[in-house]
């Protein structure tokens, strides 16, 4: 059995998602976002999806990453420190032996929806289409986290839907 761990990096919302797939058959098995707290400094706000990420690590013992590179057009502070996250995040989990693939979000929408210029509303729609038990999400975030999963589980493993 692999289990994936897909992430869509940020500090402010850090989305996330967990897969096994046996079989050739991918199952979703958790999602979340992790919410830092806004009054707390970029430091301390790592430090927080550090310490949530490990725990997510340590329950659910992914074999692979699947993680959202970036494409920042206009505000190079916020992708500065995404782009920080993001190196946390492949970090912590190199450290624990396990595998990193990154996929950009066109290669995500493609994948997902079958057109790489399709809008949130889309893919939020085809997810729900393939995964039905797909309950209330809070943040976009946690849906661009399981869109990562699913992209990573069809390129990579050629599941079947």
């Amino acid at each position: 059995m692999i289990t994936i761990l897909g992430i869509d990096p940020g500090y402010d919302r850090l989305g996330w998602a967990i897969a096994t797939i046996q079989q050739r058959k991918m199952s979703l098995v958790a999602y979340d976002c992790i919410v830092t707290d806004k009054t707390q400094d970029f430091l301390q706000r790592m430090g927080a999806i550090t310490a949530e990420l490990e725990s997510i690590l340590t329950k659910y013992q992914p074999n692979e990453l699947a993680i959202e590179t970036l494409i920042f057009a206009r505000n190079t502070t916020t992708a500065l420190k995404v782009s920080e996250i993001r190196g946390s995040v492949i970090t912590t989990a190199t450290g624990h032996n396990i595998a990193v693939s990154q996929y950009n979000p066109m290669t995500i929408k493609q994948s997902v929806t079958g057109y790489g210029k399709a809008d949130k509303q889309a893919l939020n729609k085809m997810l729900r289409l393939l995964f039905p038990k797909i309950g209330k999400v809070s943040h976009d975030d946690t849906m661009d986290a399981i869109a990562v999963t699913l992209a990573h589980a069809l390129t990579l493993h050629q599941i079947q839907l």
